[in-house]
């Protein structure tokens, strides 16, 4: 299994660090410490329940599922972060023979780590920047009886694009992968960093067998170190994705819980939309191409000084994710990373501005 590409642009940016250069990533966010006071456990169960402690699975619903009509049929599951759950997902319906997994594209890496992981292939469906990432519900069908797909994943918002897909669209997609028989997992862990409110214009009912809802609360409310993200299906997944859970994590980290529960406080998502924007005008200025996200903390440019782009920035202490790792059809574009503190992302643009690094 190949190393988190993450994790490896963090490396060589200590490792410059290490010799007090100034280094920094355009892709990764950087967050402002949480103060955490008077937490007590006393009264919480350690051992903690199988699926996640009621209070907290309240509390999930109705912060991170809250474009959902959620129904009788349908239970959440805590789980220790978005990748366990997914991991869960992808193993449950991998089983013991090897299963085509489809995954709309750009896409977040560690989609492709852990279907390689359940010993399962992927296959990539692409959307284009020229089309507003939009999915051609035409050629997905072909796509999904073509290679015989039995999962689709897709993010939304996506990571790195930033695009939201609306409600109409996330509607045809459930409708397309239940005519195949293929379970669609939507990866919704950016959700409540949403620029564009029209795109969800109502809730959308959870009625089918085939949707899977992951999603976040570390990614949600910068909460990562806590781990602690869910998944939202039928009951009958819902039990077989806690069994694969408990053998693989043990039961969701009660700690963890508590300390959301609470800390109510802690479950508010920052305004980011203003370090969006002038990451945006300074690209605009720059005539660079991107998509101005609808939500997420990503933009996701295309490189106008493709010659020197690479070169330039590392050499001025900037690292950054091309656009390859989320997809072969993207070369030539980066993930570029807003959420940051305001003083850092002046100077980074300072940096790109002074060094034409864009």
């Amino acid at each position: 299994m190949r190393k988190s590409v993450t994790l490896s642009l963090q490396e060589n940016i200590e490792k410059m660090r290490s010799q007090k250069k100034f280094a920094v990533s355009l892709s990764n966010p950087s967050f402002d410490p949480k103060e955490l006071k008077k937490i007590s456990i006393k009264n919480f169960n350690m051992q903690g329940k199988l699926s996640g402690h009621e209070k907290v699975i309240s509390l999930a619903e109705k912060k991170l599922l809250k474009n959902w009509i959620i129904n009788k049929n349908n239970k959440t599951l805590i789980t220790n972060g978005a990748k366990a759950g997914l991991y869960c997902i992808f193993k449950t319906i991998a089983g013991k023979n090897n299963k085509n997994f489809g995954i709309i594209n750009p896409n977040w890496p560690t989609y492709v780590d852990l279907i390689d992981l359940c010993n399962s292939k992927s296959f990539f469906f692409d959307t284009h920047m020229k089309d507003d990432y939009e999915i051609d519900f035409l050629k997905l069908n072909k796509f999904l009886s073509t290679n015989k797909i039995k999962l689709l994943v897709l993010s939304s918002p996506n990571n790195p694009s930033g695009k939201i897909y609306d409600t109409e669209t996330i509607a045809n997609l459930i409708k397309i992968c239940q005519s195949n028989k293929c379970y669609l997992v939507i990866d919704e862990s950016f959700s409540s960093h949403t620029f564009n409110k029209k795109l969800f214009d109502k809730p959308i009912n959870l009625n089918s067998e085939y949707l899977i809802i992951v999603n976040s609360f570390s990614k949600n409310f910068h909460l990562q170190g806590l781990r602690l993200g869910i998944i939202h299906a039928s009951k009958k997944l819902i039990e077989r994705f806690t069994n694969i859970h408990i053998a693989v994590n043990g039961a969701p980290n009660t700690v963890s819980q508590y300390i959301i529960y609470s800390k109510k406080e802690l479950l508010t998502a920052p305004n980011i939309k203003d370090k969006m924007t002038l990451v945006a005008n300074f690209l605009k200025s720059k005539n660079v191409n991107f998509y101005t996200p609808d939500g997420s903390f990503y933009l996701f440019p295309q490189i106008k000084n493709k010659k020197n782009f690479s070169q330039l920035a590392n050499k001025n202490g900037l690292f950054f994710l091309e656009g390859r790792e989320f997809g072969n059809s993207y070369k030539g574009f980066y993930r570029f990373c807003f959420e940051k503190n305001k003083s850092e992302l002046k100077k980074i643009i300072k940096i790109m501005e002074k060094h034409e690094i864009y």
